[in-house]
């Protein structure tokens, strides 16, 4: 082989490319841009990845199954995932952060496309009783394009939303004295009520049943409009 020097420069790379290498028993291999950059998003230790398994009995570490509403593996029609402690290339479980984003809303994108994605909000974590090291998240549909292929990887990452602060607006029209509200927004909000026939503030008992659900109680029934935020 000739000295690297001696080469001329390539400055545009593109996926076809190929670099010289050796693989793990020590054979010289060649080895593709396109494969290369694959393989770093499907192990990348700063994110969740995981590796989608279309059959049920099929669990191993880095990888997820899916529950879905129709027989269409479309990420509007997943209810919940199977996910392993362990995500695709870590040793290092990660427990204690899936307990921290429940009621929280999560992207979960192909790392190849990531037009093809879901987002929900995950509602409950729950340990499987057959296999210690999985955890099912029990999921909301937000919003979605494309669907979940098997052996494909995806990444999961907190969604940000919109810029600002998440804001619900309840109308109860038909008068009570205590409303029952599922805003979805995943924290505890602030709440002021007013009526509907002049918009004066009304003063409720705020429960906060979760953090996607509140109850709101009044002295006599009401109807009127609850501002959440």
């Amino acid at each position: 082989m000739g000295r690297i020097s001696n080469y001329v420069s390539d400055t545009t790379v593109e996926k076809t490319d190929k670099f010289l290498g050796s693989n793990f028993n020590g054979q010289t291999k060649n080895f593709s841009v396109f494969d290369v950059n694959t393989f770093l998003k499907n192990n990348d230790s700063g994110k969740l990845v995981y590796s989608y398994e279309a059959t049920s009995n099929l669990k191993s570490p880095g990888s997820f199954l899916g529950t879905f509403s129709t027989s269409q593996k479309n990420f509007s029609a997943l209810t919940s995932i199977k996910v392993s402690k362990y995500p695709s290339g870590s040793d290092n479980a990660v427990l204690e952060y899936l307990q921290s984003i429940v009621n929280n809303d999560i992207v979960l994108a192909d790392v190849v496309n990531i037009n093809n994605f879901g987002v929900y909000t995950i509602n409950s974590l729950t340990q499987d009783s057959n296999a210690a090291d999985y955890y099912d998240l029990a999921l909301t549909v937000k919003t979605s394009n494309g669907a979940i292929v098997d052996e494909q990887f995806y990444s999961i990452i907190l969604h940000a939303g919109l810029s600002g602060d998440k804001a619900f607006t309840h109308t109860q029209t038909a008068s009570s004295s205590s409303w029952t509200i599922n805003h979805g927004l995943g924290k505890k909000p602030s709440v002021t009520v007013t009526t509907l026939a002049t918009g004066v503030q009304v003063i409720g008992e705020v429960t906060y049943t979760n953090n996607n659900t509140i109850v709101v109680s009044f002295a006599a029934a009401v109807s009127g409009i609850a501002h959440l935020n």
